[in-house]
């Protein structure tokens, strides 16, 4: 009898990057739940305005992100269920921020893209002055 092993399943984190447009202020909720908003818009073909929240120690991540960052943020997505008074049940998803990481401006990576390594080949080695 030959044995199977089990596939391990990996998860590749799920990252969105863009331009923050907007910090809001953290806000205190009941038993000491704190959670702070971004504002992103992503770095697509049809860029899209993304809400991202940060909960209880992930809020001080954004202490070192201001307004026109390009950042990569990596997120987990939640959902949740909520059942109204008349017992309609509706479901809910929200973004959720665990680490960033500040990537370079546009501008600078274009201006450092002109200043990268070129091959070298018999016309450009011809301009070497020995």
């Amino acid at each position: 009898m030959k044995v199977i092993d089990k596939p391990t399943t990996t998860t590749n984190p799920l990252e969105i990057k863009g331009l923050v447009k907007n910090l809001f202020e953290v806000k205190n909720l009941k038993n000491g739940f704190k959670k702070r908003e971004i504002l992103l818009l992503t770095e697509e073909q049809y860029p899209q305005k993304i809400i991202i929240e940060f909960i209880q120690e992930k809020v001080k991540l954004l202490d070192f992100v201001v307004e026109g960052d390009r950042i990569k943020v990596f997120i987990n997505l939640k959902g949740r269920k909520w059942i109204s008074s008349d017992g309609t049940e509706k479901y809910f998803n929200s973004i959720q921020g665990w680490k960033i990481e500040k990537l370079k401006s546009k501008s600078e990576s274009e201006s450092e893209s002109e200043f990268e390594e070129q091959p070298l080949t018999p016309k450009t080695l011809e301009d070497f002055p020995f």
